[in-house]
């Protein structure tokens, strides 16, 4: 059987299926005695998996029997170890670690390509049976891959063969065949993450970066997928592994060589941003034709997910790299290569989405803004007044237009601290005002109103003239459809707070005033009225000073009923009124400050009304009090 294995092995063509030769190679492998190396060095120089077409069929094929090989032999290991008496058998990782040892020794002399192969599949091997991994295999991957690297570094293939070079490695030159590139790079994504980081850092990795993004550029037909036909390939399959390991040379790099990283870093987002770009505007010109948006569906998030691996990864690093005009500007084209596919973000419910949501895109998002901000409103502003308009034409679906503007109001939410009063009224409030009340496109209209309270938090400027205008705004969106219980609660709390702030009482008292006289009105609405009233309760915790914490007091006990027995505006269950006076306790004992006194009047306030307001009920938290 062995030898009809060698004869197999030294034919360019066969009759078994690829599997048998497979099997029977990761046998011999583990059985030969004593060592595996000659068996190694005779597939390794193999004519059966060297002849051309060279694929990565057959290359999983040679590196999966090295793999299959290392499992057989650990456990012949193991099962001799048990025979033999414990005082004279050596252990068995020992064992195993010599041959492993000869059976890399085997692969010397081989192509790279194919020396890769078969080390990729010894180091997945020791991976899988947790063996301590060998110095001497770290060696071979990174060695042989960059024999590989090497004939594919230069923009043309025209260097002379070496001297005495057969004509496989002639072939291996061709004019700008980089099929064989794809080949070691997909080998290299599943070996190099479980290499050392030291050994790592000893291969060229500017030039691997650089090869890998031109290889996952063109698994996407550099972005014109949605306009021409996608080819079958392997290479789509191999997205995931390959930015992983984009992820992690950029990571390195970064760290070893930081002007080195950061111009890389820019080269890879410039790319996928350009490769991002094309992708959205074949979008918009397809739009017309939804069965060849569909079937795209899979491609359009997996270039998403590379697009977010990258940039994560990227971004983590730099924040650790002294800021630079560099570091803003990488930051910048990470947040416009993921603008282009806001399209696509939308589906998972957008930035902004309520729970964990696609938490990896929340952490690349907000990093890239953490580090934009970091350089002052300059960078922030030109980032707004670049997306305030960009890419939406006349043409463009309503859905296209809405995502966009969701994903940049998204980003314009983190950047208020840093933007000037001047910017937010001409850029930002432009952006915001026709969202607010169109809740038919949630995502869009509750980032607009997220921004219009981080406007009001952070801009003293604005909110005087902000307040009499979003007071009203909040009670039309009250209803049925508009901001829930939370959202309406905290908007009326941070806006009662920040008009507090501001040093007029009379601007303070406006929101409280025209949410009384609303409760009032409201008659019918029993839903509508439950939302104000416990939008009336969360401002106890906003107004300033004795006086006024005094006065809305009165006024949410008049609403509540706990002064005349019956409460303002539509009837209210006993369940619903009960809820109201827990919240606001918990209003009184955990959010009113201890300032000028605050705290210690609600708490005697309280005592008094306590028994009024909560009735025979002693098992609610006010009876806890």
């Amino acid at each position: 059987m062995y030898r009809n294995l060698l004869a197999h092995l030294s034919r360019p063509t066969t009759s078994l299926p690829f599997e048998t030769v497979q099997a029977a190679l990761a046998h011999h492998l583990a059985h030969l005695s004593p060592l595996p190396a000659p068996l190694a060095a005779t597939a390794v120089s193999s004519p059966l998996f060297l002849s051309h077409p060279l694929t990565l069929a057959k290359l999983d094929a040679l590196s999966t029997a090295f793999r299959h090989a290392l499992h057989i032999k650990f456990d012949l290991l193991k099962r001799d170890a048990e025979q033999r008496s414990a005082v004279f058998s050596r252990a068995v990782r020992t064992r195993l670690a010599l041959w492993v040892d000869a059976l890399i020794k085997g692969l010397q002399g081989g192509q790279p390509i194919m020396r890769l192969a078969c080390s990729t599949g010894v180091i997945l091997g020791i991976n899988d049976v947790k063996l301590a991994c060998q110095g001497l295999v770290e060696n071979e991957v990174v060695l042989s891959l960059a024999e590989v690297m090497d004939l594919f570094k230069h923009d043309t293939f025209s260097l002379p063969s070496p001297s005495g070079a057969g004509e496989w490695e002639k072939e291996f030159q061709p004019q700008g065949d980089l099929d064989l590139l794809s080949i070691a790079l997909i080998l290299s994504s599943r070996s190099l993450p479980l290499i050392s980081e030291e050994k790592l850092k000893a291969l060229p990795l500017e030039i691997l970066l650089q090869l890998l993004t031109s290889t996952i550029s063109s698994a996407f037909l550099a972005g014109k997928f949605l306009s021409s036909p996608l080819p079958e390939s392997p290479l789509m399959a191999s997205i995931a592994p390959l930015s992983k390991l984009s992820s992690l040379a950029h990571s390195l790099l970064l760290d070893s060589r930081p002007k080195d990283g950061l111009m890389t870093a820019q080269a890879t987002l410039m790319t996928l941003r350009e490769l991002c770009a094309h992708v959205e505007a074949d979008y918009r010109t397809c739009k017309q034709e939804p069965e060849s948006i569909a079937s795209a569906w899979s491609t359009l998030k997996t270039l998403l997910f590379s697009t977010i691996m990258i940039a994560e990864s990227v971004l983590s690093s730099i924040i650790y790299v002294p800021p630079t005009l560099t570091t803003t500007t990488i930051a910048l084209t990470s947040l416009f290569a993921l603008s282009h596919l806001a399209f696509v973000i939308q589906r998972f419910g957008g930035i902004t989405a309520s729970g964990n949501g696609f938490k990896e895109l929340k952490q690349t998002v907000y990093l890239a803004l953490d580090i934009i901000a970091s350089q002052g409103d300059g960078e922030g502003e030109r980032f707004v007044y670049e997306l305030r308009d960009r890419n939406t034409k006349s043409q463009d679906t309503e859905e296209f237009v809405l995502a966009k503007k969701a994903f940049v109001l998204a980003c314009v939410e983190q950047l208020i601290p840093v933007l000037s009063p001047e910017c937010i009224e001409r850029d930002v409030w432009s952006l915001c005002e026709p969202h607010l009340s169109a809740p038919s496109h949630r995502e869009t209209y509750e980032s607009a109103h997220s921004v219009v309270l981080a406007m009001l938090s952070n801009n003293k400027n604005v909110v005087e003239r902000m307040v009499p205008f979003y007071t009203e705004c909040l009670i039309d969106n009250s209803g049925d459809g508009g901001l829930d219980t939370h959202q309406l609660c905290l908007a009326f709390s941070t806006l009662v707070r920040c008009a507090c702030e501001s040093g007029d009482s009379a601007l303070g008292w406006f929101p409280v005033d025209s949410l009384i006289r609303e409760i009032e009105g409201t008659r019918t609405d029993e839903k509508k009225g439950k939302r104000l009233r416990l939008g009336l309760i969360s401002c106890v915790s906003a107004v300033r000073g004795v006086p006024m914490l005094e006065r809305i007091l009165v006024e949410v006990r008049r609403v509540l009923g706990g002064s005349k027995g019956k409460s303002t505006g539509p009837p209210v269950s006993a369940s619903d009124r009960m809820e109201e006076v827990e919240r606001l306790a918990e209003e009184i004992v955990h959010r009113v400050g201890g300032v000028d006194g605050e705290k210690e009047f609600v708490i005697r306030w309280w005592s008094e009304h306590r028994a009024t307001l909560a009735g025979d009920r002693e098992d609610t938290e006010s009876a806890r009090l």
